[in-house]
């Protein structure tokens, strides 16, 4: 192999340029430059001294600029990088391996140690969520790139059961719908990830219902997120998800609860009519845009304690029947809560409303604490419903009065035992 070297001609495994070439190519991700050093790794098992490879100009000065070193440490070097890389690329793919189906659904995990060249390497398309989805069969995605459209208006129509409908009240709007349905049997996970694409749900006849979880959990969506006209059976988890485009839940039908601690939402955010049975912890949310929750109704407890809305905001028409809290939140413009009725307790200690607040006609069912929230607008509470605060009984009914009372009866009472001791 040697003597074949020398005369310049290609023979067994001898150095190649056009190989060492290819192997430096895809040398830019992990399992590209393993394939580079492992090639290096066996020239010198098979004899060819790696320093004089590297002197001869067969690995060309971009790919490799090095001096005179000994072939010992050369191979020494190649060795540990061999292993090393080996170790990573095999801890890229935590779970899954690559976006096969895994019992009839679509798993991949990613580590969190993957580097982007590696996740684009295992990229999941949008459509194939949808064809998986459509076959019954669940998504597990954790850490990958989705690139594409999410559209779950391929899915084929069904016709509405009564059950999936009962529990939905009657409205004007409901009526214009058909009563087909698209259904999503199966459960929805796309966790720490990246939604390239959309993801959009706009029939204009049917509506759109998840038999199973829905966590999106820490994922970023890059395009409009429309889900609306949308019904959620269990729980739906968007905590720690930005949205930098739209995301619309009109009219949308949460009966398991609904999570957004930490979620960023982006220009525009619509719940417009949408109905949450169980509860809604939106704590330390973040709304840079406008915010719609305009005629909502809540059946328990809804948290927007320390949430932010960064544009106007709107509450009005909407009905809370459990507690609402916005303690500490902070309404930066316009802010509306007329003709909103809270019949749960409602607590708003410590928020700013840095913009107008308008309560008008809004009805509190029991005491409300707007007198602890700080307003750099007077708050408009014209013809709205409040409970009158409950009757000072004056001075002995504060924490000092109570003390006075009581040392003036220990007074008194000694008083009266002196004077009968002095009457004996």
């Amino acid at each position: 192999m040697r003597s074949a070297y020398r005369s310049g001609r290609a023979v067994g495994i001898g150095p190649n340029r056009g190989v060492l070439s290819r192997c430096w190519n895809v040398g830019r991700s992990s399992s590209g430059l393993q394939v580079l050093v492992q090639y290096l790794l066996v020239l010198h098992l098979h004899g060819e001294p790696l320093q004089r490879l590297f002197l001869s100009g067969l690995v060309s000065s971009p790919m490799v600029s090095i001096g005179r070193v000994f072939s010992g440490v050369v191979f020494a070097a190649v060795v540990a990088v061999s292993v090393g890389l080996s170790e990573v690329g095999a801890a890229c793919v935590a779970e899954g391996g690559s976006p096969e189906k895994r019992e009839g659904g679509l798993v991949l995990h990613l580590a969190p140690t993957c580097t982007q060249v590696e996740r684009e390497a295992h990229i999941v398309r949008g459509e194939r969520i949808v064809e998986t989805l459509e076959r019954g069969h669940p998504v597990d995605l954790v850490g990958v790139i989705v690139q594409g459209d999410v559209l779950f208006d391929r899915l084929v129509p069904e016709s509405a059961s009564r059950s999936s409908t009962a529990s939905e009240p009657p409205s004007h709007s409901k009526r214009a719908r058909s009563q087909e349905e698209q259904l999503v049997h199966a459960g929805l996970r796309i966790r720490d990830s990246v939604v390239q694409g959309a993801v959009r749900h706009r029939s204009v006849t049917g509506t759109l219902r998840f038999e199973g979880p829905v966590d999106l959990q820490g994922t970023r969506f890059k395009e409009g997120v429309d889900l609306s006209w949308s019904g959620f059976q269990e729980a739906v988890e968007l905590s720690g998800a930005v949205f930098e485009k739209e995301a619309y839940f009109v009219q949308g039908q949460f009966v398991g609860p609904l999570a957004c601690r930490e979620t960023r939402f982006g220009p525009s955010t619509r719940f417009h009519r949408s109905r949450f049975q169980s509860s809604v912890d939106c704590t330390g949310a973040l709304f840079d845009g406008t915010a719609e929750f305009l005629e909502i109704t809540s059946e328990q407890s809804v948290e927007f304690e320390r949430s932010r809305f960064g544009s106007g905001v709107g509450f009005s028409g909407g009905r809370f029947k459990g507690r609402l809290n916005f303690r500490d939140a902070i309404f930066s413009r316009e802010t509306f809560f007329t003709f909103t009725v809270f019949e749960g307790e409602t607590m708003f200690t410590g928020s700013q409303f840095l913009g107008p607040a308008d309560f008008s006609n809004a009805e509190f069912k029991r005491q409300d604490d707007l007198a602890r929230a700080r307003f750099d607008h007077p708050p408009l509470l014209a013809q709205a419903k409040r409970l009158e605060p409950p009757q000072s009984g004056g001075f002995f009914q504060t924490k000092n009065g109570q003390y006075v009372l009581t040392f003036g009866l220990l007074v008194t009472a000694a008083l009266l035992v002196a004077y009968a001791t002095k009457l004996k």
